[in-house]
């Protein structure tokens, strides 16, 4: 069941990452990401009406909870968000399913688990298949073509959302909650950025915030991205983070099935896309599957 669940959750996921894409055509990142943001929020809320009365909660699950909601579906969505605008949502849905080996890396830094052959090797695949996408010429779009720099941003989405993984873990661990965890992790998520859009001194452009298609757009990413969370709670509850973590990245290939139809106009899938997809997803999978 957990297996199932992660697999869900990297298909809406999947789906968030495309219809993300079409709605940066008509909103900035910060403000497309604040309202998927929001409107994850209202989803996690509704969801909580319907859950039965939760047990006592120790203050330690709240802790990670929060740690895990600003981590992942808070700096991981914006820089993922960032990712997908820069390099479409092909590569980066490509880069960003590295998260295991960040999983694993933080696993054995707050868990004390040991440095594996299997984290070994699945590393190296992974620069390798890194080092053929970035290695694609045409630059991966049709709109526009793409720096190497760029490439940062859904890496560092993987390590957010990675990280995001362990924390959502010990705190169930502690109380095992998944659907009280989701909505104390969707208002951290969006308490953080509102914080930082009041502290900021420079107003933000209010044109942003008048494209009705993009609130539209991004409030289905919202809505998606909540879904996807609530499954991989559910599926981090019943299983270990080193099978949940690789099963829920391979939201990349329903990325490329998406995106290879929808998307044709504004991304061109490449071989090298392709085959450094396969070899990023087949590290993922080594990093769960190796002792």
């Amino acid at each position: 069941m957990a297996s199932l669940l992660a697999l869900t959750s990297s298909l809406f996921y999947a789906l968030g990452m495309v219809v993300a894409r079409i709605g940066l055509r008509d909103m900035d990142t910060f403000s497309g990401g604040l309202i998927s943001m929001g409107f994850s929020l209202i989803g996690a809320l509704v969801l909580f009406l319907f859950y039965l009365p939760i047990h006592e909660i120790a203050a330690q699950a709240i802790v990670c909870f929060v740690v895990a909601g600003i981590s992942g579906p808070c700096i991981g969505r914006l820089l993922l968000y960032f990712g997908i605008n820069r390099l479409g949502s092909s590569i980066a849905a490509s880069l960003y399913a590295t998260q295991p080996l960040f999983s694993a890396i933080a696993a054995v830094a707050l868990l004390g688990e040991r440095i594996t052959p299997g984290i070994g090797a699945g590393t190296l695949i992974i620069v390798v298949g890194l080092a053929i996408i970035s290695s694609e010429e045409s630059g991966g779009g049709a709109e526009k073509k793409w720096s190497r720099r760029d490439l940062i941003f859904p890496i560092m989405a993987g390590a957010a959302y990675g990280l995001s993984h362990v924390f959502r873990k010990i705190g169930l661990n502690i109380n095992d909650e998944p659907v009280l965890g989701t909505v104390i992790q969707a208002i951290a998520a969006f308490s953080f950025p509102i914080l930082f859009v009041f502290l900021r001194k420079k107003k933000a452009d209010g044109a942003a915030w008048k494209s009705t298609r993009g609130w539209m757009i991004f409030g289905l990413a919202g809505i998606l991205s909540v879904m996807g969370q609530i499954c991989l709670f559910y599926a981090l509850s019943l299983g270990e983070v080193v099978i949940v973590s690789p099963l829920s990245a391979t939201s990349q290939f329903f990325v490329l099935i998406m995106a290879a139809v929808f998307l044709r106009k504004s991304e061109i899938i490449t071989w090298k896309i392709v085959l450094g997809s396969i070899l990023i997803a087949g590290a993922a999978i080594l990093l769960g599957l190796m002792p």
